[in-house]
């Protein structure tokens, strides 16, 4: 796909999901930044990972619910691997957190909210403004099932990625014109990350509620977002396309 040279910043790129997203966009020839919330020595493993393969990489310290430290993030990338092309904003938290709302913690709703939807609008506002000027970006949201189809327990998991699902219309209706598009994966359930940290009797239930009975293998929702980066997705923004094996369709 047409991304070679291109600089791409994966916010939670430093385990689970976002590590296949970022060494999936350098195997396609992009430059990328991997970042890390406070860990930088594992977004500096997954960078020399990719540098092994002849790319280009850094690693970056990043909370993306700190607009500040998103600023001197995106400077350090900009010094170090040129002006960010594509964005995705993968970071995410509160996924294994089962409490209903009465229940519900106002801190931990306040920084799952802080990580997963005000994380994605510091990071498009300081990449949006130039991918205008130069006229081409690309920006992919990582959203959830639970944010289209509720999660008991999941009360600030599914608010935050149902307002990523809005967010992303919005960037595309404001980039639609300028050569930048954005658009949303709505994952199900990988093999990776959080789900590993479910109990075995409960990962068994959610798989049987998926018509492919299995849960799908990162490489496959990282291919997606690689399209969706690149120029061969340049007619699709605004969407929201659902990585899931049929998850969210009538089964019996």
């Amino acid at each position: 796909m047409s991304i070679e040279g291109k600089v791409a910043l994966v916010t939670g790129g430093s385990g689970g999901l976002g590590k296949f997203h970022c060494v999936t966009l350098a195997r396609a020839g992009c430059k990328v930044a991997v970042t890390a919330n406070t860990h930088l020595e594992k977004a500096e493993a997954v960078a020399e990972e990719i540098r092994a393969l002849g790319k280009q990489a850094t690693g970056v310290k990043m909370d993306v619910a700190n607009f500040e430290e998103v600023q001197a993030g995106i400077a350090k990338v900009e010094k170090e691997l040129g002006p960010i092309d594509i964005l995705v904003n993968n970071a995410a938290y509160g996924i294994v957190r089962a409490v209903t709302i009465p229940n519900m913690k106002k801190e931990d709703w306040d920084k799952d909210i802080g990580i997963n939807l005000t994380g994605a609008f510091n990071t498009i506002k300081c990449c949006l403004p130039g991918m205008v000027a130069r006229g081409w970006g690309r920006i992919v949201n990582v959203s959830s099932v639970t944010g289209t189809l509720g999660g008991a327990g999941q009360c600030s998991y599914s608010a935050s990625k149902a307002g990523l699902i809005g967010l992303t219309k919005t960037v595309a209706l404001e980039g639609a014109r300028k050569g930048v598009t954005c658009n949303a994966v709505v994952l199900g359930v990988f093999w990776g990350g959080s789900f590993y940290e479910v109990a075995p009797e409960f990962r068994d239930r959610i798989i049987k509620t998926i018509p492919m009975r299995r849960a799908g293998d990162p490489q496959e929702l990282s291919n997606v977002i690689a399209f969706l980066a690149s120029e061969e997705s340049s007619y699709v923004t605004g969407e929201a396309i659902e990585v899931s094996g049929g998850i969210s369709l009538f089964t019996f």
